[in-house]
């Protein structure tokens, strides 16, 4: 049985993932050369056995929040996103998210997940900053940050090797309302 929802969005409900969740559509994301292009799984083929654990390691870390992306209009498990390490001495976290489902991309469901997640993290969990880095050359995800409100803070060069060539890393924040206006969080 699907855990509760613990957030939603216009379009989406998020709930922590469990391993009944883990099945062949989501094994088959796993090891779909454009789902994992810039991914560091790719460099393994992922059996069920492989993402249950991966499911199950994230739910018992106590510094992550990992969360299935659920269409609202019947229920579809298209991605996940991850707010991992949250970090609580200083306020913040890291998110990544992925959308496995090669046909609902291009839709805004990444946008809108991020900018959900980023409000939780911000109001439930009393984050002051969230940051996130992508691949360069993944325009997708850089659109998708930006368009949740995120900056572009840095690129690293030549961080990844992607396919035979090296690719930057570029790094994204967001900072929460209150310090935006230099307001203290506590």
């Amino acid at each position: 049985m699907a855990g509760p929802i613990l957030l939603a969005s216009a379009r989406l409900d998020y709930r922590r993932l469990e391993a009944g969740d883990v099945g062949a559509r989501y094994v088959a994301w796993m090891n779909d050369p454009e789902v994992v292009k810039f991914l560091e799984s790719r460099y393994q083929r992922q059996s069920e056995a492989d993402v249950r654990d991966f499911v199950a390691r994230q739910a018992a870390r106590e510094d992550t929040l990992f969360l299935g992306i659920f269409l609202r209009d019947g229920g579809s498990h298209i991605g996940n996103v991850k707010l991992s390490p949250i970090v609580r001495r200083h306020a913040r976290a890291e998110l990544g998210i992925l959308i496995g489902e090669r046909d609902v991309w291009g839709r805004g469901y990444a946008s809108e997940a991020i900018a959900a997640v980023a409000a939780y993290g911000f109001s439930d969990l009393k984050l002051g900053k969230i940051t996130a880095g992508c691949y360069g050359s993944n325009r997708g995800s850089r659109v998708a940050f930006e368009k949740a409100g995120f900056s572009i803070e840095g690129t690293r060069l030549a961080q990844y090797e992607l396919d035979g060539v090296w690719d930057d890393e570029c790094l994204l924040g967001l900072l929460a309302p209150a310090r935006r206006t230099g307001m203290s969080l506590r």
